[in-house]
């Protein structure tokens, strides 16, 4: 659209939102905006509920920058450009007290800029000409708002649910390459490991044919709820699961399972042995004191913890025998430098007996010379 060169950054902004308003009255005008109680990015229509727009006029005791207003002519929505200075304070403080949406949108946010200039006063004007053309093409970006949080609330304290996802995927056993369930967690965006999924998503991915079993892994040190393979028996590590750069790629999303809450807050004990620990099942167990009740101790070691005990039972003490294992290991590695030392030897021999052949040789080949030459 053409730009008026007696209008300031400010008038400009306004001029483009309004008739960007009066055009879409009905319809629909999005912009987004981050929640201010939790991470969720919000989608609002701006238009939702007007059926008149107005410009710099006094609505009771404030005059904001563009005013919505409903079909019986109540103030639905305040939007607020803002340049050089705050909008008036008690523009915010009408809208509070009267129950009426503000939004700002603000010309010197400094969105979308990479790299770093010398020169402050250009990359200002570079900024706010940047926000006048996302204006100009319907990008609309709230920066700061009075909107309500969208997200389910707590019912005893009232603060936003987190979003929980958990999600199935097939990927490839790292021990038999078979093809093996395994599920994994996000809290808004953080990794939610297995040992703090609650028990309906527990069910939600056993249901889905996912094999989730509290595991010893030497790697971690400890037992922890993990993924594990129906053909081999092996756990799916935790690393390669969430923190492999290239988990991504290998992994074929089978279905996921999307919720809020339970509340971090309201969930949230604290354990005197191991600090505080998030406990969904209303039960008030520490998770930790629970691993440590199902220790079960070695058999031939009673200060030692027994990591298999099924194993244990099966093929004999797996202390017992990685110390056999490894004994065997020693003498076979002991044999084989045995037989390498002998070979060396051997051919350290034969590499004499080559050398006191040629110089005979050579020395019978001397002596014919003297004998033709007399």
């Amino acid at each position: 659209m053409p730009k008026s060169r007696n209008l300031s950054p400010h008038d400009e902004a306004v001029s483009i939102i309004e008739k960007l308003a009066s055009a879409n009255l009905g319809s629909r005008l999005e912009a987004a905006a981050d929640c201010n109680q939790c991470t969720e990015r919000l989608s609002v229509n701006l238009v939702e509920g007007a059926s008149r727009v107005i410009r710099e006029r006094f609505v009771g005791a404030v005059c904001p920058d563009i005013c919505l207003l409903d079909k019986n002519g109540n103030a639905v929505r305040f939007i607020e450009v803002v340049d050089s200075h705050a909008p008036v304070r008690n523009v915010h403080e009408y809208a509070l007290e009267n129950g009426i949406e503000i939004l700002e949108i603000h010309l010197r946010a400094k969105r979308g800029f990479v790299g770093r200039r010398m020169n402050k006063a250009l990359d200002m004007s570079l900024t706010v000409k940047a926000r006048l053309q996302e204006l100009s093409k319907g990008r609309i970006v709230v920066d700061a708002h009075n909107l309500l949080c969208r997200r389910p609330k707590c019912r005893e304290c009232g603060d936003p649910l987190p979003l929980r996802t958990i999600t199935v995927s097939i990927t490839d056993c790292w021990k038999c390459g078979q093809n093996v369930n395994v599920a994994t967690g996000e809290i808004d965006g953080k990794i939610l490991e297995q040992d703090y999924f609650a028990e309906g998503e527990i069910e939600f991915a056993r249901e889905n044919g996912v094999t989730l079993e509290r595991r010893f892994s030497a790697t971690a040190g400890g037992k922890y709820l993990a993924n594990v393979c129906t053909e081999c028996d092996q756990i799916q590590g935790n690393w390669f699961l969430y923190m492999d750069p290239l988990h991504d790629r290998f992994n074929l999303k089978k279905t996921e399972r999307k919720t809020h809450g339970p509340c971090d807050r309201c969930s949230t004990y604290h354990c005197w042995t191991h600090g505080e620990y998030l406990d969904y099942k209303g039960g008030g167990q520490c998770p930790s004191c629970l691993v440590e009740a199902e220790r079960v101790m070695c058999s031939h070691n009673i200060d030692r913890e027994c990591f298999y005990p099924r194993r244990c039972a099966k093929d004999g003490c797996y202390f017992l025998n990685r110390e056999q294992l490894n004994l065997e290991q020693q003498d076979q590695a002991r044999q084989q430098e045995r037989l390498a030392r002998e070979r060396r030897e051997q051919e350290q021999l034969e590499q004499q007996m080559r050398c006191e052949q040629d110089r005979k040789e050579w020395e019978e080949f001397q002596q014919w010379v003297e004998r033709r030459r007399e």
